[in-house]
């Protein structure tokens, strides 16, 4: 195999059993680490900050766009919901006796500009898990051969597995649609709270009561984000995400533990809820004024 394989196909190359009965699986348990989350937890932003925009919706001249923009920062940055959940967001899931949330695993869209189709954020994500998850006959045939490390085999042999390798691995634009929308991690299917600051339900039973929803596109839930963060006095960066990771800093400093942070986040990785316990300014803070007094 030539040096200049990238690593994409050295993920194929390490992906492949050629003993198992599931190629598919043996090359997809590499190729899914390609999706790996980037935290945001450097852009969180400050109580003092959070508090700020929420102010700052109260000064917007539309009543509506008011209302969903202090929707989107409660649901962000004390829900601690991903965009995507947010722009899916039903009001099945909502619960209220029990002041809570669930995210399915799987519920269709039919947010698009046309009836029954998927909305521009999920035909997004299909073309992305398209582009990223499929590979080329050459890129096959690159893998089998390097697995293979000189097994003698015909070229027809070897064309023959290198199409089912493809027929295996690769998926189709229709089958990724398909599955939108879906929660982004099998942990992302979750019950989360909300009834823990009453601001936090009151603002989002009257987004309820007054709207159908978000509009066709997630570019609104940006669009609403972007439009506070420029009217407010907050200089830090302030994205759909950071608010996210406001969420979970916001609950690791009322003494949370891992494993909580993570059912509420949607986690997999315990690492990522110990950076936000661990690294906490307001949690160590208010320790070492509690031993002061």
């Amino acid at each position: 195999m030539s040096s200049g394989l990238d690593a994409r196909k050295q993920a194929i190359e390490t992906g492949i059993n050629l003993e198992s009965d599931t190629v598919k699986q043996s090359a997809l348990d590499v190729l899914a680490g390609r999706d790996a989350s980037h935290h945001a937890r450097d852009d969180a932003l400050s109580p003092r900050e959070f508090e700020q925009l929420i102010a700052t919706t109260y000064d917007l001249r539309n009543d509506r766009i008011a209302c969903e923009t202090r929707a989107v920062l409660y649901l962000a940055g004390r829900v601690g919901l991903r965009k995507g959940e947010i722009t899916h967001l039903d009001a099945d899931w909502f619960d209220w006796s029990d002041g809570s949330i669930t995210i399915p695993e799987f519920q269709a869209c039919t947010k698009g500009q046309h009836a029954a189709e998927p909305c521009g954020y999920c035909r997004r994500r299909a073309e992305d898990r398209v582009e990223t998850n499929n590979i080329s006959h050459a890129d096959a045939i690159d893998a089998l051969v390097h697995v293979m490390d000189g097994e003698t085999t015909t070229d027809q042999e070897l064309d023959a597995k290198a199409a089912e390798l493809v027929s295996e691995v690769n998926i189709s634009m229709e089958d990724a649609l398909a599955k939108q929308w879906q929660s982004k991690t099998p942990q992302s299917a979750r019950t989360v709270p909300f009834d823990f600051d009453v601001r936090v339900e009151l603002a989002l039973e009257k987004w309820l009561e007054n709207s159908d929803g978000w509009e066709n596109s997630a570019a609104t839930v940006n669009r609403r984000v972007n439009r506070v963060a420029e009217q407010s006095p907050v200089d830090s960066r302030v994205y759909p995400h950071a608010l996210r990771a406001t969420a979970a800093s916001y609950h690791a400093s009322r003494d949370i533990s891992v494993h909580s942070l993570m059912s509420i986040m949607g986690w997999s990785d315990p690492g990522t809820a110990r950076a936000y316990v661990t690294s906490n300014d307001e949690q160590a803070a208010r320790e070492i004024r509690s031993k002061h007094r």
